[in-house]
């Protein structure tokens, strides 16, 4: 999934992607919900929302585009960060993972220590969508840069595209396939098509669960079901580093 060698990092499991865009959905429906439809992951319905704000003169517009800024803000930095490191010959996944579970932990920080937030203009709020948009914009390029191959884990309108294009590409491949079962060509090729499709399955899912799972908890426990997702990225980063240290 990713380029090897020095400075790079070694093909990641399937699971770690899926983890990420669990993280995404969850993160997302916690904003959409407790910062007044605000998405940090899914840069696009803030985007959409804001302008329709614009033409409402809703004063919710702020948050939104203070929101995009700080994931555009952070996609730059952590790009910076990661040349860097890998100009010294280090693999960056741990470090950057590092970064984003900061990011995290002051956006659920700075939720609980605002609740209750009074509504799209409060200071308190708007602050925690930023640091939120941060985190998903690091690990927006993340995904990008460190995980080569892998759809991105915040954005489904491509990874349902890709979706459709890779189960078309699966069906034509194994059809191929049935037809000379003994062809290597042929069963190389579906056996590349399949774990594709697999990887995009999996993200797509964890998205989804993601999402359903953060609308759950933060309709049963409210702002403290939060920090779930400062948890899994912070196990993430851990398991990176072990795994950085093995290499």
């Amino acid at each position: 999934m990713s380029e090897a060698g020095p400075g790079h990092e070694p093909p990641l499991p399937r699971w770690a992607p899926a983890a990420l865009s669990f993280v995404a959905g969850y993160v997302d429906s916690y904003t959409f919900l407790a910062l007044f439809g605000l998405f940090v992951a899914q840069v696009t319905g803030s985007l959409v929302i804001g302008a329709a704000e614009l033409v409402t003169h809703d004063i919710g517009i702020a948050g939104k585009v203070i929101a995009v800024l700080a994931f555009v803000f952070a996609a730059a930095l952590t790009t910076a960060s990661i040349r860097w490191i890998r100009d010294r010959g280090r693999a960056a996944l741990a470090a950057t993972l590092a970064v984003e579970t900061a990011l995290l932990a002051l956006f659920t920080a700075t939720m609980l220590a605002s609740a209750p937030i009074g509504g799209v203009d409060d200071w308190r709020g708007i602050l925690a969508g930023a640091f939120g948009a941060m985190a998903m914009g690091t690990q927006s390029v993340i995904v990008r840069l460190l995980m080569r191959g892998v759809p991105q884990t915040n954005v489904m309108t491509g990874n349902m595209t890709q979706l459709g294009i890779e189960t078309t590409e699966l069906i034509l491949a194994w059809r191929r396939w049935a037809r000379d079962p003994a062809d290597r060509d042929d069963a190389e090729e579906f056996a590349k098509v399949r774990a594709r499709l697999l990887v995009v399955l999996a993200i797509a899912v964890g998205f989804f669960f993601g999402a359903a799972a953060g609308a759950v908890i933060y309709a049963k426990a409210g702002l403290p079901g939060a920090p779930l997702s400062v948890v899994i990225v912070a196990a993430l980063t851990l398991w990176a580093a072990w795994r950085e240290r093995r290499v």
